[in-house]
């Protein structure tokens, strides 16, 4: 079923060499409403951007006469398309060539083979930034320097956030290899071995347990079950027994107020946002109690990790610069608590971090739950 927001009027410029993917995405925009130009070179692409002027230009990175990086710096380049936002269709997606497309003036960036939810989730993010962006140049030409540094900051954040995830990818690797795989070619060396099976059958279940035990454990933590059967709050309290099981922390969970109707992207990066506090407290509060409440007031959903630890050094870095260093070298666990804030504040929420009232540290984090949310102030 088509869009029918002021977005389905965008006009999407699709750079693909490859005929059948080409038709293909430009199909699917087509059917959300979307206006599409398509070009299969880098020198129609030139031509239809400056004609046209699209709010939104999906650029193949191979491409027969140029590749889509040098294309990208000469839409940069011109007058005419220099504002038009670009995401980058690519094979590849390893992390030098994300960073080099958001080197060359991208916006994002999407891996073939792609989800068409993805695809979809993406062109409408940008199409929507393009369209109001556009309109804010057209009527306030006197604040286009402050845009411009806005422009910046997000191409920086999506780099930050684009080599995160790569990060995350290479930690599940080596957990892979450093557990579950090491288990799996003992159990095989043990099972081909010349000697009785029979005799070496309690050591290969062991084994096999064990590697299935850290499979689930890895499937839980990155996309817990409950999180999509029992809704946050139980997934919550799977958390804190999971951190108790894992790193010896203490915690007591106290969820107020019934649980309410949250969308995916709100539910898990709340319940992504509690497990890097709370591995945060494990690690680095030198505690031995950890608190997790929840509150819902009918508007605002609001999580706090506290915690009996040494707190923070009144004369060293702010406590929310201190936090942050943590997820951005991946001392956290993974996720990146500079990750989580500015999640958080796509999503209309926030994250305050500082000492405790009596002993340790506190940290906060907030969303205010419905459709169109914009930021919170109701803290």
């Amino acid at each position: 079923m088509a869009v029918t927001d002021p977005v389905s009027q965008a006009e999407i410029l699709v750079v693909e060499d490859d005929a059948a993917t080409r038709v293909y995405v430009a199909g699917l925009l087509q059917q959300q409403g979307y206006r599409v130009v398509a070009a299969g070179s880098g020198a129609d692409a030139l031509v239809a951007a400056r004609r046209g002027q699209p709010d939104l230009i999906l650029l193949d990175v191979m491409l027969p006469d140029a590749d889509g990086f040098e294309i990208c710096r000469q839409l940069q380049a011109h007058e005419l398309t220099r504002r038009i936002p670009v995401i980058f269709l690519t094979a590849k997606g390893d992390e030098p060539e994300i960073v080099r497309g958001f080197e060359c003036g991208g916006v994002d960036y999407i891996v073939k083979p792609f989800a068409v939810a993805v695809l979809l989730a993406r062109v409408g993010t940008h199409a929507t930034l393009s369209q109001l962006s556009r309109g804010l140049h057209t009527a306030l030409d006197e604040r286009s320097e402050r845009l411009e540094q806005a422009n910046r900051r997000l191409r920086a954040l999506n780099v930050e956030m684009a080599t995160l995830e790569e990060r995350q990818r290479r930690q599940l690797a080596q957990q892979l290899h450093d557990t579950t795989i090491q288990e799996l070619v003992l159990a095989r060396i043990l099972v081909e071995g010349d000697q009785d099976l029979a005799k070496r059958r309690d050591q290969v279940v062991a084994l096999l347990a064990r590697a299935t035990k850290h499979l689930r454990s890895l499937v839980f933590e990155l996309s817990p079950p409950l999180l999509r059967e029992g809704g946050l709050y139980q997934a919550l309290a799977w958390l804190t027994e999971h951190v108790r099981a894992q790193w010896g922390l203490e915690v007591a969970y106290e969820p107020s107020g019934e649980p309410p109707a949250l969308a995916d992207a709100q539910a898990v990066t709340l319940f992504q946002g509690a497990r890097e506090l709370l591995i945060n407290v494990a690690k680095h509060a030198e505690a031995t109690r950890a608190l997790l409440q929840v509150d819902w007031d009918g508007e605002v959903l609001r999580i706090s990790v506290s915690d009996d630890g040494r707190g923070f050094d009144p004369n060293g870095p702010a406590p929310a610069e201190a936090m942050a260093a943590l997820g951005v070298d991946g001392l956290s666990g993974g996720f990146g608590l500079y990750s989580l804030r500015s999640r958080l504040e796509l999503l209309g929420g926030w994250l305050e971090v500082g000492n405790a009232r009596q002993r340790g540290a506190e940290a906060r984090i907030g969303i205010r739950v419905g459709a169109g949310a914009t930021q919170a102030d109701d803290r």
